[in-house]
């Protein structure tokens, strides 16, 4: 079974941003950074050197969250699109005719990516692809490892002419479990992540705060090297914190 991936179809792993998303990234990433370092360091120049990194990061961050949510919204309508094909399977049809089946069940504005999937692998059996190779392709595009397991799977039990309703249903079964763990997670971790968000503003509202009431108190920070270093390693501290609470969060789900 080859790995390659066609061209002509949507690999999920990729994410094009159009015109309008990466104007909008670049000017909230260029903002906040400049915004950063406004409060920090008060340097025009490192405030024009922030603008550019943020304005060259922002797209980035920006496509790598959009391309999170997409495999998300698939890997859920990936779930249930195997209830379609468990019913097809035990009325007896083969697993090619419960792809077809499933398809003609499904309703395409609630499904859009699963029902683009699934109308491409009809497509190619129809003209003799055979179905595991269909899904080896779909599960490399999608970059998500339980469509790729699935792939797998159906490979070897078509080999070993094992029992397809069976397998269908044990998979059904883990990546219920799976998904209801995650939704557990999320709620609990929904309350930490306010309150990292409001940890993550604060070091800006505190010195913002002080700015205003009284800048003076704060002139030895910003006009002397010992102060510049403080205010850096503060930075520094800041930036880590918010990636290792993102990374933690990203990993409990």
């Amino acid at each position: 079974m080859g790995q390659a991936v066609d061209k002509g179809k949507t690999d999920y792993r990729k994410y094009r941003l159009s015109l309008q998303q990466k104007v909008m990234s670049i000017l909230v990433g260029s903002a906040g950074a400049v915004s950063m370092v406004m409060i920090f360091y008060r340097s025009v120049w490192m405030m024009i050197a922030a603008c550019i990194v943020g304005g060259v990061a922002a797209p980035q961050i920006y496509k790598k969250q959009l391309i999170q949510k997409r495999q998300k919204q698939l890997q859920l309508e990936f779930k249930d699109a195997l209830y379609s094909l468990i019913v097809a399977l035990r009325a007896g049809r083969s697993m090619e005719g419960a792809f077809i089946s499933a398809l003609e069940d499904m309703d395409r504005t609630m499904t859009p990516y699963i029902y683009q999937e699934w109308k491409s692998i009809e497509e190619q059996l129809q003209v003799g692809f055979p179905v595991e190779d269909c899904l080896e392709d779909f599960g490399v595009r999608s970059g998500i490892e339980e469509i790729r397991s699935f792939a797998r799977t159906i490979e070897v039990c078509k080999r070993t002419e094992g029992d397809l309703a069976r397998v269908m249903e044990n998979t059904i079964h883990l990546l219920q479990e799976r998904m209801e763990i995650q939704m557990e997670l999320k709620v609990l971790l929904t309350r930490k992540k306010t309150e990292q968000k409001i940890l993550n503003i604060m070091p800006f509202l505190v010195i913002g705060l002080l700015l205003l009431m009284s800048p003076d108190y704060l002139d030895p920070l910003y006009n002397c090297l010992q102060g510049q270093m403080i205010m850096t390693i503060c930075v520094g501290i800041t930036l880590f914190s918010y990636f290792l609470s993102r990374k933690m969060a990203n990993i409990m789900l």
